[in-house]
């Protein structure tokens, strides 16, 4: 029941990329929302609160990758949009979000909330 669950929530997020206009990146570098989607995936356990109490190494690495990736300030704006859009839909707890950069050493200069103004 869990992989049909993950697989729908998969599937809902691919379509929302494809519609978001936000998944163009400007810069050659930047990730785009489903890039960043489907990289973040084996958090979703994590995320929701219903995998271990810590990360995986998979999602730590993941994670690590999006905020490498994600190089400018429009494009981090995007992505803090693309994440806040999803958190409803997966199922944050944002509890679990919050701690997800300590616990996988991402320093962040504002803290993962689902609740976060994308803009500041």
């Amino acid at each position: 029941m869990m992989e049909k669950r993950v697989g729908s929530i998969l599937l809902t997020m691919m379509i929302m990329s494809m519609l978001d206009g936000t998944s163009n990146a400007n810069q050659i570098n930047d990730i785009t929302c489903g890039e960043a989607q489907l990289l973040i995936l084996p958090c979703v356990p994590y995320l929701q609160g219903s995998g271990s109490a810590k990360p995986s190494g998979s999602c730590c690495s993941s994670a690590k990758t999006v905020f490498k990736r994600a190089t400018s300030t429009q494009n981090r704006r995007a992505l803090c949009q693309c994440f806040k859009d999803a958190a409803p839909i997966i199922g944050v707890n944002p509890s679990r979000s919050k701690l997800l950069p300590k616990l996988c050493n991402i320093r962040l200069s504002f803290p993962l909330n689902p609740s976060i103004n994308c803009n500041s």
